[in-house]
């Protein structure tokens, strides 16, 4: 009877064992694809959406398919998904800067209207690689925006310009002459400034609205990534 529990004892180890082996190796299975492998065709796949897609209607399939292999992926993948999305929108903002200073005025309303559907593509792109998926945004939610940005406009205009007071150059101390209007820096206007003050303008004109990711490419932080 002992002998009988002894080796029942020993094979419900081995199982054991033989299970955990398996887990650890399915484990590994399930990472090679949901890691490197699966990051790469997602940043294949949202390079082509990006590049050839014309509004987010026609690339929904497309942009799901993608948000259902970022909740497949670890941190650490999802991170390099959007580091290569962030790279790819830039350049696409870059060609599409240079192309439009190089159009006449009957061609730019037509590219602007292109650029502002190619950005709220890039959106969905990047709401589809934050994992969790993409969240809605609700008429009500605008609104709330649309009052708080209101506001904040309006309490900038009505504070007081706190200037301080430069300190007084010491006995001896000469003052440092004023520069020439010649010798003053002229502010740098790039192609990309250019072409997102007007993508903002006809945005506008058409009541679209862009959220923080437009105001962010039009200011020029993508330049800081």
């Amino acid at each position: 009877m002992a002998k009988k529990q002894q080796k029942q004892l020993i094979g419900f180890r081995k199982l054991v064992l033989y299970g955990t082996g398996a887990l650890a190796a399915g484990g590994i299975l399930i990472y090679s694809f949901t890691g490197p492998n699966l990051a790469a065709e997602t940043m294949a796949m949202q390079q082509k959406v990006l590049m050839e897609g014309k509004d987010f209607a026609s690339s929904k399939e497309k942009i799901r398919e993608i948000m259902q292999n970022i909740d497949l992926m670890p941190p650490k993948e999802i991170y390099r998904v959007r580091r290569d999305l962030g790279r790819s929108v830039g350049q696409l903002a870059k060609q599409s800067a240079e192309k439009y200073v190089q159009l006449n005025t009957a061609e730019q309303a037509a590219f602007l209207d292109e650029g502002i559907e190619k950005m709220q593509l890039a959106k969905a792109l990047f709401d589809a690689t934050n994992q969790g998926g993409m969240p809605t945004r609700t008429e009500a939610d605008i609104e709330r925006y649309k009052r708080y940005r209101e506001q904040r406009e309006a309490a900038k205009r009505n504070s007081p310009q706190n200037k301080e007071k430069k300190p007084k150059p010491e006995d001896g101390e000469k003052k440092r002459p004023k520069p020439d209007d010649k010798e003053k820096k002229k502010p740098t206007v790039t192609p990309e400034k250019i072409y997102f003050e007007a993508l903002m303008k006809r945005a506008e004109e058409r009541n679209i609205e862009m959220g923080r990711f437009g105001r962010y490419y039009a200011s020029g932080g993508r330049g800081r990534r």
